[in-house]
C-alpha cells in the first residue's frame, strides 16, 4: 500500500488538516513540538481502526491510496458527532462500548477505477449501484463487505498500516501461538518470511536460524553504524522460570550482540536503545510485508546521530515497496534527509497545515535549506 494523499477533520475534538500529499517511500513531518505531527500519524491509524469496524466520534476523512497491485482507491466518509464528557471516548482499547453510544456513519464512499464500489448515507446503502439491505450504521462497509474481492483488496491494504515501538526493553510476549521451532520449519525462504504475519523480531530470528543472506546484510549494515560490534544473533529467550514448551510458545526471540574485546554476549535488555532500535528498523526495511506503511513518531528517539545516515539512506533507496512516514524536530535528522522528503507542519488553533519545503523557496543546498528551515521553526515557536 502507498498512501497518496489524506485530508481529515475531527469535529468532536475540533481540529483538522487540509490535504497532505505523501512521498511514495519516505515522508518526514517536520515541525516544532505541538505542531500536529503526531496527530497526523494517529489519524492514519484511526483509518485502519475504522476499516476494522471501529466508530470514531466526529471523524471525517478522504484518503487516496494504492495497493501493491497498483489499484488506486478513494475512500471517504464521516461519522456524526456524539456529545460526551468521557475522556477516553475514542480509546482504541475500549471494545465494550454500548451500541447506542457509538456514532453512526453520515456518509461513506469507496471509488476505484472511476467506479463507485459502494456508497452510503443515512437513508440508503448501495453496492455497485444495487440497493442493499440495512447494515450496521456504526461499521465501515469495508469490513462489512470484505469478502468481496475488490473490497478485500482495499481492506488488506489498509491493514498494512503499522505503528510500532520496539524500544521498550525486557522480555515481551509473542502473538503467535506456534512455537519458534515450528515456525523455523514453516518459513525457510526469504519470500515466505517476508510475506508472513510474524513480528519483526520473529522474522529476524527466522532469517538467522535459516542462515539466509539477508541476515548477513542486516548485520553488515549494523556493523557499519556500530563498528565495535563483531557479531549478532537472535535466539529464543531461555528461562528456568517456565517450562521450555511454554516459553518457546509465548516469548519473543531475543537479539544479542557480541562486541570486540568483550567476552560475553550482550542481550537486548542490556544493549543501548540506539543499537536496538537500529536493528529493528533495519529489520523493518528488509523484512516487512510488501506494501507496508510504517509510521515512526519522533524518529530521533533512542537513535544516536551515527545511525541516521545509513538508516535514512536505506529508507529512501532499499525497499521500494514500503512507505515510511516519520516525524521529527531533531536538527540532525532533518539536516540529513533531503528536503524533497520534508513536509513542514504548522498549526494555528485547531487547523494543522503542511507545506512542501519548496513552498518556502528554501536554498538549493541542503545546508542553506536547513538554516532557513530553522529560522522558520524559530518564528513558529
Amino acid at each position: 500500500m502507498k498512501i497518496i494523499s489524506l485530508q481529515l477533520k475531527n469535529h468532536f475534538l475540533g481540529w483538522d488538516f487540509d490535504e497532505i500529499k505523501f512521498s511514495s517511500n519516505l515522508t518526514l513531518l517536520v515541525g516544532i513540538s505541538g505542531a500536529g505531527k503526531t496527530q497526523i500519524l494517529r489519524s492514519i491509524i484511526d483509518l485502519k481502526r475504522i476499516a476494522n469496524g471501529k466508530a470514531i466520534n466526529g471523524l471525517e476523512w478522504k484518503i487516496i491510496f494504492s495497493t501493491v497491485n497498483g489499484t488506486e482507491f478513494i475512500w471517504e466518509g464521516g461519522f456524526d458527532t456524539v456529545e460526551t464528557n468521557e475522556l477516553n471516548f475514542d480509546n482504541p482499547e475500549k471494545d465494550n462500548q454500548d451500541e447506542k453510544e457509538k456514532p453512526s456513519f453520515i456518509y461513506e464512499k469507496l471509488i476505484s477505477k472511476n467506479e463507485v464500489l459502494f456508497e452510503r448515507n443515512k437513508e440508503q446503502i448501495k453496492f455497485k449501484n444495487s440497493q442493499m439491505p440495512k447494515l450496521s450504521s456504526h461499521q465501515s462497509m469495508i469490513i462489512l463487505l470484505k469478502e468481496e474481492s475488490v473490497i478485500k483488496e482495499a481492506f488488506d491494504a489498509l491493514n498494512k498500516i503499522e505503528y510500532r515501538d520496539h524500544t521498550i526493553k525486557g522480555v515481551r510476549f509473542r502473538s503467535s501461538k506456534q512455537s519458534l521451532h515450528s515456525l523455523k520449519n514453516k518459513y525457510q525462504t526469504l519470500e515466505s518470511i517476508v510475506n508472513s504475519d510474524e513480528d519483526i523480531r520473529t522474522k529476524l530470528y527466522l532469517t538467522y536460524e535459516n542462515k539466509l543472506d539477508v541476515f548477513e546484510t542486516i548485520k553488515s549494515r549494523l556493523i557499519d553504524v556500530f563498528q565495535q560490534i563483531e557479531d549478532v544473533k537472535v535466539e529464543p529467550f531461555k528461562t528456568d522460570e517456565l517450562p521450555k514448551a511454554i516459553a518457546a510458545n509465548i516469548f519473543f526471540p531475543v537479539i544479542s550482540i557480541k562486541e570486540k574485546s568483550v567476552p560475553k554476549w550482550i542481550r537486548e535488555d542490556r544493549m543501548s536503545s540506539g543499537m536496538l532500535r537500529t536493528i529493528i528498523h533495519l529489520g523493518e526495511i528488509f523484512l516487512s510485508n510488501e506494501g507496508s506503511v510504517i509510521l515512526i513518531d519522533e524518529f530521533e528517539n533512542s537513535l544516536g546521530i551515527n545511525c541516521i545516515d545509513i538508516l535514512t539512506d536505506d529508507l529512501i533507496h532499499e525497499n521500494k515497496t514500503l512507505q515510511f512516514i516519520a516525524t521529527s524536530h531533531h536538527p540532525y535528522i532533518i539536516n540529513n534527509i533531503p528536503y524533497e522528503y520534508w513536509k513542514i507542519v504548522t498549526r494555528q488553533g485547531g487547523h494543522i497545515r503542511t507545506c512542501n519545503a519548496s513552498d518556502y523557496h528554501l536554498g538549493k543546498s541542503k545546508q542553506d535549506a536547513f538554516i532557513q528551515l530553522n529560522k522558520i521553526l524559530e518564528k513558529q515557536s
